[in-house]
């Protein structure tokens, strides 16, 4: 084997455990945040996100009641990991799309970006991430006169 290759091998199993890692982290907060959410009557939770230029971020957390109502994000802490690394719901939720960013549209914030939500349906639960990849196009014509 070549040192490209090698190189190139060795590329790809350490992708694959970054892979395997960040969906093993997914489920963890997907689990974690649920309960939460229930508890303060949370029905709904809208995640938008945005990004471009090599920078993007997490815009807003919209919280919706039964009703439809936006409410507060409840102020409670969780510890996903089990290993008492406490953190804010909000934190952990923003967490999530992060990771579900990274795994599903890696480069999301790059060159014209994407942007878009996730979107958490708490009775269900159901996890939707949309998400809307920008990207400048050209259409060459070449006529000979």
């Amino acid at each position: 084997m070549t040192d490209f290759q090698a190189i190139m091998a060795d590329f790809a199993v350490r992708q694959a455990e970054r892979a395997a890692q960040a969906q093993s982290e997914i489920q963890r907060l997907k689990a974690a945040i649920i309960d939460p959410l229930r508890n303060a009557e949370i029905a709904r939770v809208e995640i938008r996100f945005d990004g471009c230029g090599d920078s993007g971020a997490v815009e807003e957390c919209v919280f919706s009641d039964a009703v439809g109502a936006s409410v507060p994000c409840p102020e409670v802490t969780i510890d996903y990991a089990g290993e008492g690394d406490d953190q804010s719901l909000n934190s952990a939720i923003e967490q999530l799309t992060y990771l579900a960013l990274e795994r599903h549209h890696p480069g999301w914030e790059i060159n014209d970006g994407a942007c878009g939500e996730l979107i958490i349906d708490v009775a269900t639960p159901s996890f939707v991430l949309d998400c809307q990849l920008r990207y400048t196009a050209t259409d060459d014509h070449s006529t000979d006169l």
